[in-house]
Parts: C-alpha cells; structure tokens; sequence
C-alpha cells in the first residue's frame, strides 16, 4: 500500500528498496541453507572415519546425541550468523523470543497451531499414498529408537526439545521476523515454503509447509516466536510417543484401539483450544502490507536470488534420494 500522490519516481524508489530489502534476506536465508547442507556433510563424514562411527551406526541413543550435536552446529549456527547479518541490515537484531502480547492467548493458540499440524499429517498421508499409487515410493530420515529410560529421554530432547528450539530460531525467528515488515501475509508463506523446502524430502515437505503456514500465524498473532516453539514441540513429542507406542506395544489390535482413542482425543482438544482462541483473540489480526510492492514480486525478491536458486537446487537433489519410482 503506498500514497496516491506519489510521484512515479518516488514509488520506483520504494519498489527498489522493498524489493532489495527482501532480497538481501533471501540471499542469507539461501547462504544459511547451503551453509546447513555443508556443515551436516562435513560433520556426517568426520564422524563415520572416527572412532565413533560404529558405535554410533550400532547404537541408538548415541545416533540421538549426535542429531543433537549436528542441529546445534548444522543449522543453528550458520543461521545465527545469517541473524547477526540482517540485524545489522536492518538496525536491530531481533529474533522474536519476546513476552506474547497475552500469555493466554499464547496457550490457546498452542491448541490451533497443533491441530494444523495435525490436519497437516493428514493430507501429507494423502499425498504419499497418490504417490504410492502411481508408482512413485516416497521415504523421509528414520531414527532408531532406543530402549531405557535415558535413551528415550535423550532421543525426546533430540526430536521434540531441540528442533522446536533451533529450527524456530531459524526459520521463524532469523527468516520470518525480518520479512514481516513487508507484511505478515507475506512473511508467513515465504517462512513456511523455505522451512518445507529446508526439510529435504517429499514427506516432511508438505506437512512442513502446512504446519509452517499455522505456526507462523500464531507467531504473528501472537507477536512471539515462543507460541510457535510451543507448537512445534508439543507437535514431535505427539510423534515421539507413537514411536513408543509403536515400539512397545506388539498387539496390533490393541495398538490400533490406542491410536485411536489418543487420536479422537487429541483432535477433540485441538479443536476445543482452537474456539477459544477464535474467542479471545478479538480483532488482533496478522499486520497488514504497507508495501509497494505486489505479494508475487516480494516473493519473487524473495526467491529470485542466486544464494536461494543453488540452496533450492541443493535441497532438490537431496530430496531426489528420497523418491523411488516404482
């Protein structure tokens, strides 16, 4: 949205800073990601010629404790870095880890975003099964899950505790925060496409894309990046203890009849939360555009960067590893 009364010139101005704006984030955020890519493989073959490299194929937990070590050091290092650099940029670093604007309403967003995420599980099985279905397998990362109390508890911190932290730090906090002066709308899908694209396969993929889209939403409504950590950790700790369940319960019977019970009761919840939500959020809305810019062009700022074409290019061929045509 600009002013009427601009003058061609000084609208052309505008375009030109909103659009190098968007594009001097896109070009980190694409750095980031390749910077991501090299560290894991860089990590991924000094572990397998060390010493470590047989226990960590043979044992489980220790495969927990290095996913850790590689979030820690793969991604949220680089895009630390990447932050630092649009802070700068920009005046200010701010990653969004503030007070929510209602604690309140922070909690009942936590029961809307989960049940995006939930109805998000249910299209990516629709999705894989069309795939399924025209010959085209499609597989994502699997991890081992270890036995004893102290396995689990590290193999939870490394799916449920440490990706809602780091990747929210990422992807809502160092890419979403920034673009949010270009409006929220805006902000929240191009996060949300980069955070599928970051996940490297066809069945995190789209789930990503659509959990991306509620949590960056509650964040915006929200105004902190803490709702969507919330989100994203009670969303694997969900999947964590399927795992267990799976893991520990052999009557297939019995282990459908829990599934569906925790299912029916998860979702009566989420949709419970996600009323109250709608209740007490009142007229707070996700902020508007004040941009010269039109929503394809800020996208096409966003993604149109050479730093952004190879990282996609990258992600393309490790997603590659992933499909197999039948």
């Amino acid at each position: 949205m600009y002013d009427y009364y601009d003058s061609p010139s000084s609208l052309y101005l505008k375009e030109e800073n909103e659009r190098k704006g968007i594009k001097f984030i896109g070009t980190v955020a694409g750095l980031c990601c390749i910077a991501y890519v090299l560290i894991q493989n860089i990590l991924s073959i000094m572990l397998t010629l060390s010493p470590l490299g047989k226990i960590y194929a043979a044992d489980p937990t220790m495969d927990s404790v290095v996913s850790i070590f590689f979030s820690i050091f793969g991604l949220l290092l680089p895009f630390a870095v990447g932050g630092i650099f649009i802070g700068r940029k920009n005046g200010k670093t701010d990653f969004g880890f503030c007070k929510p604007v209602s604690t309140s309403l922070m909690l009942s967003a936590v029961p809307l975003g989960f049940f995006i995420c939930l109805a998000g599980n249910y299209v990516t099985s629709i999705f894989v099964n069309l795939m399924g279905n025209i010959g085209v397998e499609l597989s994502a990362p699997e991890y081992p899950v270890p036995e004893g109390f102290a396995g689990r508890l590290i193999y939870t911190v490394s799916i449920a505790v440490v990706p809602a932290l780091v990747e929210e730090f990422a992807i809502r906090g160092v890419v979403m925060q920034p673009l949010r002066r270009y409006g929220d709308k805006f902000a929240i899908l191009a996060s949300a496409i980069f955070f599928a694209v970051l996940h490297g396969n066809l069945i995190q993929a789209p789930f990503a894309l659509i959990a991306g889209i509620g949590i960056g939403y509650a964040v915006c409504i929200t105004n902190s990046v803490w709702t969507g950590v919330l989100i994203h950790f009670c969303n694997n700790l969900y999947s964590v203890v399927l795992e267990f369940m799976i893991a520990d319960i052999q009557n297939e019977d019995i282990l459908n009849v829990v599934y569906m019970v925790s299912t029916v009761i998860l979702y009566a919840l989420s949709i419970l939360g996600s009323v109250i939500f709608l209740f007490i959020k009142n007229k707070r809305k996700v902020l508007p555009s004040f941009t010269a810019l039109s929503e394809k062009r800020k996208m096409r700022a966003f993604i149109l960067t050479i730093p952004m074409i190879i990282a996609l290019l990258i992600m393309l061929r490790v997603t590659s590893y992933y499909v197999q045509l039948g």
